[in-house]
């Protein structure tokens, strides 16, 4: 009977090199950490999601989820460009409460370098209020977002939806329809291809 012998599995984990991954230059291209890949151009369109508290060292921005995704691997170095942010969940769960109304509008917004975004925003109400109100308010998010994005480039244009910039205007637009508890650009993502 013949014995068989055996092979040895090689260890891909030495086979991997560590990358250094950067933020975008708006974060000041800060070291976000380190990821394995035996390639350079197996990082490509990797996605990070990365809290914007982290990013900018303030803690009112923790609940704000920035999404990167890896577009250029020189040497040990990935560099990284925002795609997206979104609201942590269990954030957005707390502030919305019962006897409230909520109010969502989601539009797609064209930026001054003809980049496509799907917005989402949410305003909270202190109390109950008609469903003519509501379509005022969603019409007001809408209008401001879209008008936001025609002035500037896609990078600034997320910066005002993180940063809350764009909610302060709405809330300005629309304080005087129904008492108004806080809004939130709650999800905010670049469209690209046939995903749109």
């Amino acid at each position: 009977m013949a014995i068989k012998k055996k092979k040895k599995a090689a260890d891909k984990w030495k086979k991997k090199r560590w990358f250094k991954v950067h933020a975008p230059k708006i974060f000041k291209e800060i070291v976000l950490g380190e990821t394995p890949a035996e390639r350079e151009n197996q990082l490509l369109n990797r996605t990070i999601e990365v809290s914007v508290g982290e990013l900018t060292g303030q803690r009112k921005f923790m609940p704000i989820i920035a999404r990167l995704r890896v577009t250029k691997v020189t040497n040990d170095r990935a560099n990284t460009e925002l795609v997206g942010c979104r609201v942590d969940t269990a954030y957005l769960k707390r502030i919305v409460r019962r006897r409230r109304t909520k109010v969502d509008s989601i539009v797609t917004a064209e930026t001054a370098d003809r980049k496509k975004v799907r917005v989402t925003a949410t305003t909270i109400c202190g109390a109950r209020i008609e469903s003519k109100k509501e379509t005022h308010i969603r019409k007001a998010m809408g209008e401001e977002i879209i008008n936001d994005a025609k002035k500037c480039k896609f990078d600034e244009f997320m910066q005002h939806l993180m940063f809350g910039n764009i909610a302060q205007k709405i809330m300005g637009k629309i304080k005087g329809v129904a008492p108004i508890q806080r809004i939130e650009i709650v999800k905010a993502r670049l469209l690209e291809g046939k995903r749109q």
